[in-house]
């Protein structure tokens, strides 16, 4: 249970013939597939949001200093207000995922994907140029928050690929998504 032919796990898509209520069914043990993974992501990034002020307060010896945090493009309170968005999103729909409560909409899945990989993509290189030729720009040579980029683009990513591929699987069957997420 869980594979198909050529394809293991997480990402391995489902047939309705794997199940005998059909679609819904297949749908619903597709998202909660992707739950624990989108909870890991969304707890790393937790775990990044409430680490700055830590290291700010109480200076521990295991974290980094507080300016390695962010690149001070926006103000720390500011920041810090848009983390808290940021997060109740993670959760929220990481929680739909794991109670089924998501349907799955092309739509988002291709806007999801395009933002994500485009993300993706810009971090990646963000944290590249930092590590060469940018190593003295500071929004470059910060690599921790590139790398929590990284986290919240990979959330994106794998959030987009449910989308796009459980929605392409049930516009064979006639039901497409709607624009729940």
């Amino acid at each position: 249970m869980g594979t198909t032919e050529g394809h293991v796990g997480l990402l391995a898509p489902l047939r309705a013939s794997d199940t005998p209520i059909g679609d819904i069914d297949v749908t619903a043990r597709s998202s909660r597939r992707y739950a624990p993974w989108l909870w890991v992501l969304a707890a790393l990034f937790c775990a990044r949001v409430f680490a700055q002020p830590i290291a700010l307060v109480f200076h521990p010896g295991f974290l980094p200093p507080f300016d390695a945090w962010h690149s001070a493009v926006l103000p720390y309170q500011l920041l810090l207000a848009s983390q808290g968005v940021i997060l109740f999103w993670l959760a929220w729909t990481a929680a739909r995922f794991s109670t089924a409560a998501v349907t799955p909409n092309r739509r988002i899945g291709v806007s999801a994907l395009i933002l994500g990989t485009l993300y993706f993509g810009f971090m990646a290189l963000r944290l590249l140029l930092g590590a060469t030729i940018l190593h003295g720009q500071r929004w470059f040579a910060r690599p921790l928050p590139t790398v929590f980029h990284l986290v919240l683009a990979t959330y994106l990513i794998l959030f987009a690929h449910f989308h796009y591929h459980r929605s392409s699987t049930q516009a064979v069957g006639g039901t497409e998504g709607n624009d729940d997420v």
